[in-house]
């Protein structure tokens, strides 16, 4: 049905009404986004004396979740509106939750109705002269003004209509013994919400007023569209328009989405006001675009809230997670998280103050707070501080400054000519594990390295890092060994170094040599300079080909400018993401000059493309939500530049047969993106970032498969570092029709590949190339260590 109404209205006119929308339709998402703002305010409201227990950011994103959920449909709403009473739960009574998320959309549809009956009486002399019509609007209106008068009757004289209805429910033999079970909690979210109105009134209008101004954005969002388009409208004829599109989305909520309904029932409101089908269908995509932007940004904000309540619900009680590690320890069963990690401060060191306190600067964050974040990521089940009672307050002063330092870091004091036992002793009696790994806290380290430490421990080896006869600083020792230490050294040893030299001969006791290249102790200008060099080659990925390595040599520089400034990775991964659609928005002008523009504009999305990773590995804000994000704005982009493509080349040309090859290239993308989504869980599901890396080995690990073989070849052609540079070659040499037939045909080459592979290597993960575990070997057995690049 949507194809048969782009066809109707014309492709041409179409693209001319959208054209003359341009950059104003962000004029469009900011009143949406005013109006999410009114509805979550309203919200606010409505949970009364609980209003303060949660911030008004994360309501909004609750709100804006249950309207992107609301687009499927009533099912839809109703699974939204589910998910803001869980997340409410854990903060405010249950009843209160489901109370304050009733009101909320019971406001909401009170107000649309008020919206709806005044806009259909305005629209009365507006529409036609039929007789027949008018008496229909009249009574559909009279209809709905009882229907709200008799709920103000039932409220202000609280009717226990809810109760008494799930009393007569309770007949029902499948829901009898549900409704017994909640009955109370019916009862009570029956008497919040009467009691609302009554103790509440001011609360209660405000919330009514902000609702009712929500549906008077959508009124102005009516007047800015067709003002783009060119078309004068009064504000009583756009509220009629907006009441008449409430009545097409009731009508329409038993279509999953109104895709289709949603646009005809425009064009028929359109008509009805002496507006043109392609300037009706217009309106209706512009605000399906508007409710798509939203559903995407309400998408992103239901994924961030669910991951941010799911590490709280699985937070373990105390009490029983201290019980079953006693008991696991007992069995000898190692647990993952279980260690501690200490990071040694307390040597000090002539010379320049900041360098002695590890706050010396490497990626814009100080030495000893990478450590700090590093152990966090390695996932420390506590992390000790010890340092010196002299540099403690300048310590801890200048890494509160930076906002980074997480709250649970407990601080040790430890002079600094106390002796390396010492020193070990009091950190084993504060530490609440069994394991220990032990950081230098002026050492600047690859995240690898803390990686290996971590294996080593959950081994139940002891093992320390070196680089031919350099102490890396690493140690990961059990508690078993820190109680065998007064027999092997006197108590009087000073250095780490020193400490671990007598016990060489130790059964139990590894030395792991790793690359001199993966660590640097920071003690001097020159030591500083030498680690932010080696910081720059920890960014380079093994898996960067030349033209990633190209980007690199721009995207660095770039990167280590925006570190600087109060700029997160996802802020990062936005900002491409425009850069991306401005790119398209060129290529849908078409000519020559618009192209060229676009293919530049594209190269410069790749090449940032690789800051919002680097950013986050500089300042170590890695996060399994950015990688995700970063995925879908990398969707977002190619959908958004293959349809560019695709209307720039048909303009140009006046062929349909681009649309035809437009068509075959989307249904490629998406049939990629959704292949390469089932890859990324299938293989690299607790390592998404790693996927290429993963499916490298696995197919290297077959060179006999001539399909694999040919894959394994080619693969750097569909990569985002890869194509842009092929678009501008194209671009310049003005044969873009050559790489949009390519870009076809390669599109639907990569999902075949990624369901096979999907099936193929998903059975031998298991199997996958590993690096070599460390096994209670004596010192005699010294390994090399290669290390597993982020």
């Amino acid at each position: 049905m949507f194809g048969y109404l782009i066809w109707k209205a014309g492709p041409n006119n179409l693209w001319e009404n959208v054209v003359k929308l341009g950059w104003g339709f962000i004029w469009v998402l900011a009143a949406a986004g005013i109006s999410h703002v009114f509805k979550a305010w309203a919200w606010r409201l409505t949970l009364d004396d609980h209003k303060h227990k949660i911030s008004f950011p994360r309501l909004l994103g609750l709100r804006i979740g249950a309207e992107a959920a609301g687009q499927l449909g009533f099912v839809g709403q109703t699974f939204g509106d589910s998910v803001r009473v869980a997340h409410l739960s854990p903060d405010i009574p249950k009843a209160n939750g489901f109370a304050s998320v009733t009101l909320d959309r019971g406001l909401y549809f009170a107000t649309g109705i008020i919206v709806l009956v005044a806009g259909l009486l305005g629209a009365l002399p507006l529409l036609s002269h039929s007789r027949a019509l008018r008496l229909y609007a009249s009574l559909f209106a009279l209809a709905l003004i009882t229907a709200l008068l008799v709920t103000m009757l039932a409220v202000r004289k609280r009717w226990p209509v809810i109760s008494e209805g799930a009393l007569f429910l309770a007949h029902v033999p499948f829901l009898k013994r549900w409704i017994g079970t909640e009955y109370v909690l019916i009862q009570s979210v029956e008497n919040a919400l009467l009691d609302f109105h009554h103790n509440s009134p001011g609360a209660f209008w405000k919330s009514f007023f902000l609702t009712l101004a929500s549906h008077f954005m959508a009124v102005m969002e009516v007047c800015l569209v067709l003002h783009l388009m060119g078309v004068k409208f009064g504000l009583l004829s756009a509220f009629a328009i907006e009441a008449m599109t409430k009545l097409v989305n009731v009508v329409g909520s038993v279509n999953p989405g109104n895709f289709g309904t949603f646009e005809g029932g425009n064009i028929l409101i359109a008509k009805m006001f002496g507006l043109s089908t392609p300037m009706g269908l217009t309106l209706g995509l512009a605000r399906r675009m508007r409710a798509l932007f939203w559903t995407a940004v309400g998408g992103i904000c239901l994924f961030i809230l669910t991951k941010s309540s799911s590490r709280q619900e699985t937070a373990p009680n105390t009490l029983e997670e201290n019980t079953r590690e006693e008991t696991d320890h007992a069995l000898g069963v190692a647990q993952e998280s279980d260690f501690t990690a200490a990071i040694v401060l307390s040597e000090r060191t002539a010379g320049n103050a900041q360098f002695a306190a590890g706050l010396a600067r490497v990626g814009s964050l100080p030495v000893l707070l990478r450590n700090i974040l590093a152990a966090r990521k390695l996932g420390a089940a506590e992390i000790l501080v010890v340092v010196d009672p002299i540099l403690r307050p300048q310590v801890q002063s200048e890494l509160s400054f930076t906002g980074r330092l997480p709250e649970s870091v407990q601080w040790i004091e430890a002079r600094a000519d106390l002796s390396f036992l010492h020193r070990l002793r009091i950190v084993a009696a504060r530490a609440c594990d069994e394991r220990v790994i032990i950081l230098d806290g002026k050492t600047s380290y690859h995240f690898s390295l803390l990686q290996k430490a971590k294996e080593s421990n959950a081994d139940g080896i002891d093992v320390f890092l070196e680089s031919e006869d350099k102490d890396a600083g690493i140690y990961s020792l059990t508690a078993a060994t820190i109680r065998d230490f007064p027999k092997h050294f006197g108590a009087q040893v000073a250095t780490h170094q020193q400490g671990l030299a007598p016990m060489d001969g130790h059964s139990s006791l590894t030395r792991i040599s790793v690359a001199e290249d993966l660590w640097q102790r920071v003690d001097t200008e020159e030591d500083l300079r030498c680690a932010e060099r080696k910081l720059d080659r920890w960014l380079v990925k093994p898996t960067d080909g030349i033209y990633a390595r190209l980007n690199r040599k721009i995207s660095i520089p770039i990167s280590r400018q925006l570190i600087k400034l109060p700029v997160t990775a996802n802020m990062v991964t936005i900002f491409t993401l425009g850069v991306g659609f401005a790119s398209g928005a060129f290529f849908a002008h078409g000519g020559y000059w618009n192209t060229l523009t676009g293919a530049f504009l594209c190269l410069t999305a790749s090449i940032l493309d690789g800051s919002d990773g680097e950013v986050a590995r500089l300042k170590l804000q890695e996060s399994a939500f950015g990688c995700w994000l970063e995925t879908v704005c990398d969707y977002l982009f190619y959908l958004f530049l293959f349809v560019g493509m695709t209307v720039g080349l048909w303009r140009s040309s006046g062929s349909r047969m681009y649309l035809v090859w437009g068509a075959l290239l989307l249904f490629g993308a998406i049939a990629s993106f959704l292949a390469t989504g089932w890859e990324r869980h299938r293989l690299a599901a607790d390592r998404p970032e790693q996927l290429l890396k993963i499916w490298q080995a696995h197919a290297e690990s077959r060179p006999s498969n001539p399909f694999l073989y040919v894959a394994r070849h080619i693969e750097f052609i569909v990569r985002r570092c890869f194509f842009p540079y092929a678009l501008l070659f194209f671009a310049l040499c003005n044969i873009m029709n050559v790489a949009f037939v390519l870009s076809a045909i390669g599109a639907n080459l990569v999902w075949p590949i990624a369901l096979y592979s999907s099936r193929a290597f998903a059975g031998g993960r298991a199997a996958a190339p590993r690096i070599p575990e460390p096994s209670a070997t004596p010192r005699t057995n010294m390994r090399q260590y290669a290390p597993i690049q982020p």
